[in-house]
């Protein structure tokens, strides 16, 4: 094995190599990060016929060796890694279990109330105000008590990851930046948290997971825990059928190896965003009308196969729920849907700026809705529409619209005092001068054949494949759309003033979009220990799960306008679980939800 420092770790050494760094120790037999390790075994269990919940035949009679720990975690994304360090600290023996090669470093963004950063800045959230908001956006179809958990420990989660953070020298920054959001009465404080590495630049910077991430391993590492690579867990090991889970099996490189956890085994594994075949199972159909979905490796469901298989009760009301973006994006040289439904890792389709509120027509040139929405809405409002996609519309005048628009969150273009200034998937950054703007966003998809270009809205039409009664429903639109423009008033949609754009700069541009997946929001059902529980709510004892694979946090939707809520409440709870599994109390506060331990 080799050693390696943080550098080495953030610049790819870990694809083929194995971490030892300070007591971390990785598996070293390269294999791809989500290869199914794995086949079905003969004489599996078919409970429904489908292909997600057919519990395979035990190979608990091929184990070649067995370990023991008191915590065994399984997946080593954020929410694993926070639970992980937090056991190891205070006192348990640990091993994270990872099917890939490397962590997950996907995501960044930290939703929490409260926080001492917030103090500090005399930031406050409402805590019970958002409780009741998330609720609503669940149509209540959730369990208040997470809820409750997340926002009344989310502040002092941040606390603790901050405090592990500037032990390495990175640390943690809140957004300050308030912004005046549709309708016009609603208003909300960004209190999401970013993990960055001083010192700031004045352009872009690595931040997120991908500064964080290496720290976590390596204080894990400092803490006595053991990261073991290409350990896909396949079977947990149980004390009769739904009793207590005292450990799991792995399928390794060398062979099926059993890890006993005295003290319990918490799966946090990612969802299944990367198994086409259970998301259409689950219902969750907004996945045909993406062009990519983004960290869909290794997402194959497992944790939730597991947890299920060991006798947890899914969250069936929550199983359409996704994490979605307005950016992907159908490249204009392919045929009429050519890209929707396609999955794969990486961004190779997609258009950072497509939450930005221009004109937005369907496939017969008409514009259908108020684009200005948040991310999942503009989707959602797009999917009802012929083709299941839509037409982003705009002129030359576009950064001048943009610095008007102000969005905010991860749509933010224009780079302002008291907003994290951000190096997003490698290339994306709020923008200074409409020169970055041209130099990073517009001309490279223009070049990529992502967004067309056109002198006249006539050739426009034409190259966006508009028939003759579309081309001329769509010239339509936009004369009328410049009318209301130019008087200030939206009388078909009422979006809001200061986001009417008209199109009267020529060249003339447009991007035909569609949704960009991100994360399946839905699970097992846990209690307030986050133990998975059986349908009629009974705990499995020494079974946790975490992140992506617990439900009824969410439902139908994702709050948007909640930056960073969903590593937020996957990290958060992580954490929470942690504490239950060490057996340690934590203090919360009168107010909050009640804990148990």
């Amino acid at each position: 094995m080799a050693n390696i420092d943080r550098r080495s770790f953030l610049t790819g050494t870990l694809a083929t190599g194995a971490l030892a760094a300070t007591g971390a120790m990785f598996g070293c037999s390269p294999k791809a990060e989500g290869e199914s390790a794995a086949a079905p075994q003969d004489g599996a269990e078919k409970s429904s016929g489908t292909t997600w919940d057919a519990k395979p035949a035990s190979v608990a009679g091929d184990v070649a060796e067995t370990k023991d720990y008191d915590i065994v975690i399984v997946g080593a994304g954020n929410s694993g890694m926070v639970a992980a360090l937090r056991a190891a600290e205070l006192g348990g023996k640990v091993a994270v279990l990872e099917q890939g090669t490397v962590p997950t470093m996907w995501a960044g963004d930290i939703d929490a109330c409260d926080s001492q950063l917030m103090k500090d800045q005399g930031l406050e959230a409402d805590k019970e105000y958002i409780i009741h908001d998330l609720v609503r956006y669940a149509s209540g179809k959730c369990d208040e008590n997470l809820i409750r958990l997340w926002a009344y420990n989310s502040g002092r989660f941040v606390d603790w990851y901050q405090e592990n953070l500037q032990k390495k020298g990175a640390d943690v920054m809140v957004d300050t930046i308030k912004k005046k959001f549709y309708p016009d009465n609603f208003y909300f404080t960004n209190v999401y948290h970013t993990a960055y590495q001083p010192p700031l630049q004045e352009t872009a910077n690595p931040m997120g997971s991908e500064v964080a991430m290496p720290i976590m391993v390596e204080l894990f590492g400092e803490a006595g825990g053991e990261i073991l690579f290409e350990n896909k867990a396949v079977e947990l090991v149980q004390e009769g059928e739904g009793g207590k889970v005292t450990g799991v099996i792995a399928e390794t490189p060398d062979g099926y190896v059993q890890y006993n956890a005295s003290k319990g085994v918490m799966l946090a594994c990612g969802g299944f965003l990367g198994n086409k075949d259970m998301m259409d199972e689950w219902g969750v159909v907004a996945h045909k009308y993406c062009t990519n979905h983004i960290g869909d490796e290794g997402r194959n469901g497992d944790g939730i196969k597991l947890a299920t298989w060991a006798g947890a009760e899914r969250d069936s009301s929550s199983a359409g729920s996704m994490l979605i973006f307005d950016r992907g994006c159908i490249t204009a040289a392919g045929e009429d849907n050519g890209g929707l439904g396609v999955q794969g890792g990486g961004c190779p389709n997609f258009w950072w700026p497509g939450s930005q509120p221009f004109l937005r027509v369907n496939a017969l040139g008409k514009r259908y809705c108020n684009e200005d929405n948040t991310y999942d809405f503009a989707f959602n409002l797009a999917v009802q529409q012929p083709g299941h996609f839509w037409w982003q519309v705009f002129d030359d005048s576009c950064w001048e619209d943009i610095v008007n628009f102000g969005t905010t969150i991860c749509s933010r273009l224009v780079a302002e005092e008291g907003a994290k200034n951000c190096l997003l998937l490698g290339q994306f950054y709020p923008c200074r001068d409409d020169a970055e703007w041209r130099e990073v966003y517009l001309e490279p998809n223009v070049e990529n054949g992502n967004v067309i270009r056109c002198d006249t809205l006539e050739e426009l039409a034409d190259t966006m494949g508009f028939d003759a009664d579309a081309k001329a429903n769509f010239l339509a639109t936009v004369e009328r759309y410049n009318e209301m423009a130019a008087a200030g008033e939206d009388v078909d949609f009422h979006k809001a003033p200061w986001r009417l754009s008209g199109l009267d700069k020529p060249p003339y541009y447009a991007a035909k979009m569609a949704g960009w997946a991100l994360a399946t929001l839905t699970g097992v059902h846990v209690n307030d220990k986050m133990q998975a529980v059986t349908p009629e709510g009974k705990a499995i004892e020494g079974l946790y799960v975490a992140g992506l694979d617990v439900g009824g946090f969410f439902n139908g939707n994702y709050p948007q306008l909640y930056g960073g809520l969903c590593m937020g409440r996957c990290t958060t709870l992580a954490w929470l679980g942690a504490h239950a599994m060490m057996g340690e109390e934590y203090p919360v506060p009168v107010e909050s939800a009640k804990m148990a331990f």
